[in-house]
């Protein structure tokens, strides 16, 4: 096995770039290392990624990817999201396909490792095909056992209790779906989306659909039959004008058919209602139209998007519902050839993936994954998105009249000018002052009178004035000489839907002797530490809270990762890092720490970009000074705003 992926990748790789050593080592040792270290070289994999993206590193990129796709599959992860990467870098299905096949004659183990990794939508594992030689075996071995992750807890129902449809076929005026064992109606989840001309009954069901999508057409309605995801089987049926659906379970079978016309003029109400389970009933048009435009919180009902129009430089997504801004996220890409606005929330996409183009310009809308529905704006140049939402639809597109950036090295201080005053309002940051309490944090003197907790506070007050002022809408974690545990830090921010979360700390050296020559600005971002220096700054700023140890378990940080937060927030901890050094060099001489990553439990679970600003060393016979001073704050609050300002612009 160890063979044929070697020979795999001399076949397929042409270049390692800065990663050589790390790729060849992954490819020597990954398949025969026990399950620790297997997910150890998983997330080793996923750092490096990272840093491919960050770097713009496309033949990186696509090396790492693929053995993502061999490590998740060793490890029963959900390889998706890094084969749909793949596909768009212009990797063939074909390809993706080879790399999985290559990894499941390795599988027959007995216990394969638990699934450490938190992804950000459910890990299921595809369905492998069955060979016809097995058709004739018993239904409850046809699927090959394997542990499946579903909204990250395993899945603990058994092979034999799985509902398999066999087989399905038209009879009259209706369908009858033949299973492996009795369906009851409390196993099915239906739900209707009826609009003027496009009526439409969904039902899901756990289950294996044997033989593929099926399809049957009606006089006035049609039925579909489909594989919706690993484990669920979803029916739709299709009709001009709402319908009423009957579905009987009996002796193993399920039949799909509309009410006669006799029995829906005597009981109307009633044989409506008896389309749906009673905890899933869904409530009449006429009650969704009226539903407010406010934010939801915890949609009950999936969104759909229910088809796509184009207009001459947008397109209009239909919705089943109202959609608030809190609810969609956006960010930018940008790789050798292509500027991209990405945008995402939580959906489901009717349909197939959509596809519009707009002379050099670019629309995709795909379902990311089975919760998410994602739109690219890709262009050859760089361009602002034009977003509109009202009633229940959604519209993107190029703006036409949009302002490019004529001059890249403008200075990013005047980046404040350029973001509206409309835009900044709905920008939540929480700012985080580190330690506090009975947690003083390091100590710059002897004495004890120069302590971190006050330094740090003193800044954060001063930097959310700053932002205030900018017109942003600031929130503290602490405002006040208090302890707060380290995780109701980010809790916080992301109670209150913050868009940034920025926690100030200052540095301290390991001991006495180090104490004259330690010193310098350095800015933080979530993930895996690789330099002993960032290990040890983590380390010191890990010790703070003694009662959160049991919390934080050895895992935990790599679990919270994100990669499209680990990238966000490395971009904000650049822009912070650079505009704090060109603020505070005009009168005194700071040394650049750099940007770098360490696994700080402050940052863990922070659902936005965050980053940790260690402004000094407390330690430093002069720095230590020079950070307690007010006017150095007045200075630093302003760099770091510039900052915030900077990555804002950039990243709209």
């Amino acid at each position: 096995m160890i063979k044929f992926l070697f020979c795999f990748f001399v076949f397929f790789n042409f270049c390692f770039g800065a990663y050589e050593k790390e790729l060849d080592n992954f490819d020597n040792n990954f398949i025969t290392s026990k399950a620790d270290a297997q997910i150890k070289f998983h997330q080793q994999l996923k750092s490096l990624y990272i840093q491919s993206v960050i770097n713009e590193d496309e033949k990186t990129k696509i090396e790492l990817l693929k053995r993502l796709i061999i490590s998740s599959n060793i490890l029963n992860l959900d390889d998706r999201s890094y084969a749909e990467e793949l596909k768009e870098s212009g990797v063939s299905q074909s390809s993706i396909n080879a790399l999985r096949k290559a990894v499941i004659k390795d599988k027959k183990r007995n216990n394969p490792p638990n699934n450490t990794e938190i992804s950000t939508f459910s890990q299921t594992q595809s369905q492998k095909n069955i060979s016809k030689e097995k058709k004739d075996q018993d239904v409850n071995k046809k699927v090959e056992k394997k542990p499946q992750v579903q909204n990250s807890s395993l899945d603990t129902k058994k092979e034999n209790d799985k509902i398999y449809v066999l087989s399905s076929n038209k009879i009259s005026q209706s369908v009858e779906l033949k299973l492996n064992t009795n369906l009851n109606e409390k196993d099915v989840k239906s739900f209707v989306l009826d609009e003027k001309g496009n009526f439409r009954h969904i039902s899901d069901f756990n289950g294996v659909l044997e033989g593929g999508k099926k399809e049957y057409k009606m006089d006035d309605y049609r039925v579909v039959i489909s594989q919706y995801n690993p484990k669920t089987i979803r029916i739709v049926i299709y009709a001009k004008e709402r319908i009423p659906i009957v579905f009987d379970f009996n002796d193993k079978k399920l039949k799909i058919s509309k009410q006669s016309s006799t029995v829906l003029k005597t009981a109307k109400k009633e044989t409506m209602q008896k389309d749906l389970p009673k905890k899933q009933e869904i409530k009449s048009v006429k009650i969704q139209n009226s539903q407010d435009k406010k934010p939801k919180q915890g949609r009950k009902d999936p969104l759909y998007v229910l088809d796509v129009d184009k207009i001459s430089n947008a397109v209009i997504l239909n919705l089943s519902d109202t959609l608030s801004d809190d609810e969609i996220s956006i960010f930018s890409s940008k790789d050798q050839k292509f500027f991209r606005q990405i945008i995402s929330f939580k959906g489901i996409l009717e349909g197939n993936r959509k596809n519009f183009t707009f002379g050099k310009n670019n629309i995709t809308i795909t379902q990311y994954n089975p919760k998410t529905v994602r739109i690219v704006l890709s262009s050859l140049k760089e361009f602002d998105i034009s977003k509109n939402l009202e009633n229940k639809s959604l519209t993107l597109g190029f703006q036409k009249d949009s302002k490019k950036i004529s001059n890249k090295n403008n200075n990013n201080n005047n980046n404040k000018n350029i973001l509206s005053s409309n835009f900044k309002s709905r920008k939540i940051i929480v700012i985080d002052a580190g330690h506090g309490g009975k947690d003083s944090g390091a100590l710059g003197n002897k004495q004890g009178t120069l302590k971190e907790k006050n330094v740090v506070l003193s800044t954060a007050l001063k930097l959310g004035s700053e932002l205030k002022k900018r017109g942003y809408r600031v929130l503290y974690t602490r405002s006040t000489d208090q302890f707060i545990n380290l995780r109701d830090r980010t809790k916080f921010a992301n109670d209150k839907r913050a868009d940034l979360f920025i926690s100030v700390h200052a540095n301290a050296a390991p001991n006495a002797k180090k104490a004259k020559s330690a010193e310098g600005v350095e800015t933080f971002f979530l993930s895996p530490a690789r330099s002993e220096r960032s290990k040890k700054a983590a380390e010191k700023e890990n010790q703070g809270d003694f009662e959160e140890i049991n919390y934080f378990s050895k895992q935990s940080i790599l679990n919270f990762l994100n990669r499209e937060k680990i990238v966000a927030s490395n971009k904000l901890a650049i822009d912070v890092q650079k505009n704090i050094l060109t603020q505070t060099r005009k009168k005194y001489k700071i040394v650049d720490g750099g940007v770098r990553e360490a696994p700080f439990w402050v940052l863990v679970g922070a659902q936005m970009p965050a980053i940790l600003i260690e402004i000094g060393y407390i330690t430093h016979p002069s720095e230590g000074q020079r950070i307690a001073s007010k006017n150095f704050q007045d200075i630093l609050a302003k760099g770091i705003a510039d900052g915030v300002d900077s990555y804002f612009y950039h990243n709209r």
